[in-house]
């Protein structure tokens, strides 16, 4: 297994064999055990991005789009970062959307998802804390490549 090593990620482009890796630390983490050779970077542009805010007052829930601001990006980094860090894996340099190549038999991002979380119930059932999941975590990814 060769993790990825963030400074060596060569630049990419979206296509069919690359999806984009959610901006969540666990999918961060599936990025980094995927290696080097299985992962790309773009520059980030949040341009026109959109949260969807909820709001409960007096019992009434009210539903609103609203711009993606620098504060969100700040979050959503950090959370990145404090989910590795949790894990003890490196963390990537920020203003990039990273990119994953689909394994040989998977086709799309929500099967690549499927294969890790049931490849995680199956050998770590309960694990929740990331440093729990990281060998199993490295192990399905090595599957997945056929690095066994």
């Amino acid at each position: 297994m060769s993790p990825t090593d963030w400074d060596e990620v060569p630049d990419g482009a979206r296509s069919g064999e690359w999806v984009e890796v959610p901006e969540t630390g666990w999918g961060m983490l599936a990025a980094w055990a995927a290696g080097t050779e299985n992962v790309r970077k773009l520059p980030v542009d949040d341009t026109g991005r959109e949260v969807r805010v909820t709001i409960e007052t007096d019992g009434v829930t009210r539903t609103r789009m609203e711009p993606f601001t620098a504060q969100d990006r700040q979050a959503v980094d950090e959370g990145i970062e404090d989910y590795l860090r949790d894990a003890g894996a490196p963390v990537p340099p920020r203003g990039f959307v990273w990119l994953m190549r689909l394994p040989p038999g998977v086709a799309s991002e929500e099967q690549l998802s499927r294969e890790i979380n049931r490849g995680i119930a199956e050998a770590a059932p309960g694990a929740v804390h990331p440093a729990d999941i990281v060998p199993v975590m490295e192990d399905i990814l090595d599957r997945l490549y056929g690095r066994d």
